[in-house]
């Protein structure tokens, strides 16, 4: 079969939807508040329109970023084209990750490597700037004057002599966000390019290959063998919490713990979603809950950490209690 017959080879109509497509992604790169989403519009081309496609989309949104940051810098005053460069590694790690994830050998047993791989790749190589960024004492410096900006910005100009600025230090919670990303960044690269593919080829349109390899989402379920790694993971983090141990170790065992509750929070959010179609729970409303549970994990106040870890959970014990199933296991048993 031909790379046109398979999707792969995109014609004119296909081309102008990849230049758009990079060209949103772009843009949602460079708006900063809505990067974290800039992968979805080159996901969408690779699910509709195939491998090809998707590289021109994909490159499209390079060349669109480069272009945004360095309009950014320009306005800044900086005209170094290295500093633009540099800007742009960021997306040019995750437009290569996908690119990945895209690739035509994820089949059969390899395809539950599709998002793990990748990401692991992503964070290695991410790894050494973001160890030479937290470890300059600059970097935590900048942490802490924009968070005393914040503050300034709250406590209005008696800031200095309020009760604000004598409970609260900003170098402390400047050190706890610095730990935060430490503990976290493989975990995000790995949220974010999951999320990514699957919400861009649930969006690819019905009789899509994108469409066909995601499925519902009602019927993801993560293999038995995961949950050791759950559960090695967790015991690793009390472990390292318990006897103190070294940053590197301790960060090792958070981000493989979160990367691992994210996906079995995925999980339980699917149980739940089948659960409310065979309750036969109005679509609309269906949508306004999922549309609610995902905010609750990008929420960090406190009804969203419990929210997020209830889903976590029920995730979790789907492993021995099959919650999709109990009315069928429950008829077995009755006859």
């Amino acid at each position: 079969m031909s790379d046109r017959a398979r999707g792969y080879f995109p014609d004119r109509a296909s081309l102008a939807v990849s230049l758009a497509g990079g060209a949103a992604s772009g843009l949602l790169f460079s708006s900063l508040v809505l990067t974290m989403a800039f992968l979805i519009p080159v996901q969408i081309v690779f699910g509709r329109s195939g491998m090809l496609a998707g590289l021109v989309a994909a490159g499209t949104s390079l060349a669109v970023t480069v272009v945004g940051l360095g309009l950014r810098m320009a306005k800044t005053g900086i005209s170094d084209p290295g500093f633009v460069l540099i800007g742009a590694v960021p997306a040019l790690l995750f437009l290569a990750a996908l690119v990945l994830m895209n690739a035509r050998w994820w089949k059969g047993k390899l395809g539950a490597f599709r998002t793990i791989l990748p990401a692991a790749a992503c964070a290695l190589i991410a790894l050494p700037g973001l160890v030479a960024t937290i470890g300059d004492d600059s970097f935590a410096r900048e942490i802490e004057r924009w968070i005393g900006t914040v503050f300034a910005a709250i406590g209005g100009e008696g800031y200095e002599s309020s009760v604000m600025a004598a409970t609260i230090d900003p170098a402390t919670i400047a050190e706890r966000l610095i730990a935060v990303l430490r503990d976290s960044y493989a975990a995000t690269i790995f949220m974010m390019l999951g999320l990514s593919w699957m919400m861009g080829n649930r969006l690819s349109g019905e009789g899509s290959v994108g469409r066909e390899l995601t499925g519902p989402v009602e019927g993801y379920k993560l293999p038995f063998q995961a949950v050791w790694v759950f559960l090695g993971a967790w015991t690793a983090v009390l472990a390292a919490v318990a006897l103190r141990a070294p940053a590197a170790l301790s960060a090792l065992a958070w981000n493989i713990a979160i990367a691992s509750a994210m996906a079995y929070w995925l999980q339980g959010f699917g149980a739940a979603a089948h659960l409310l179609k065979r309750w036969k729970v109005p679509r609309g409303l269906r949508i306004v809950l999922a549309a609610t549970c995902i905010l609750f994990l990008f929420n960090a106040n406190g009804v969203g950490i419990v929210a997020a870890v209830a889903l976590t959970l029920f995730g979790v014990t789907e492993t021995w209690i099959p919650y999709r199933n109990l009315k069928e296991s429950e008829n077995e048993s009755n006859t």
